[in-house]
């Protein structure tokens, strides 16, 4: 019995182009995916600086003149409220260095 050698059909080369395809994608997309780095931390990084930074210092100036008012009006609870204004805005403004010196974030 002799063997015929026939070339490939159109359908097994087409197949076999795309399992090499699938397989290319499956080597390169978790390289490029792990290169980006998560999607997440750019925007939370960005509200990270937003809250600690600007928002922190406005608010903290707002509440200082307010309880500076209190004070000077002679409100009798405002040295009270000034040692809670002079924490929060310690708390607010120092907030990433907190972190930091606790757990190393």
């Amino acid at each position: 019995m002799k063997t015929i050698n026939r070339p490939p059909n159109a359908a097994t080369r087409e197949q076999a182009m795309r399992v090499l395809y699938v397989i290319g994608l499956l080597l390169v997309l978790p390289a490029l995916a792990h290169a980006q780095g998560s999607p997440f931390d750019s925007g939370l990084t960005s509200i990270q600086t937003l809250f600690t930074g600007t928002v922190a210092k406005v608010a903290s100036l707002v509440a200082i003149v307010m309880g500076g008012y209190g004070f000077a009006h002679g409100d009798p609870g405002a040295k009270k409220n000034l040692a809670g204004v002079a924490a929060g805005t310690g708390i607010a403004v120092l907030a990433v260095n907190v972190l930091t010196w606790l757990w190393g974030v």
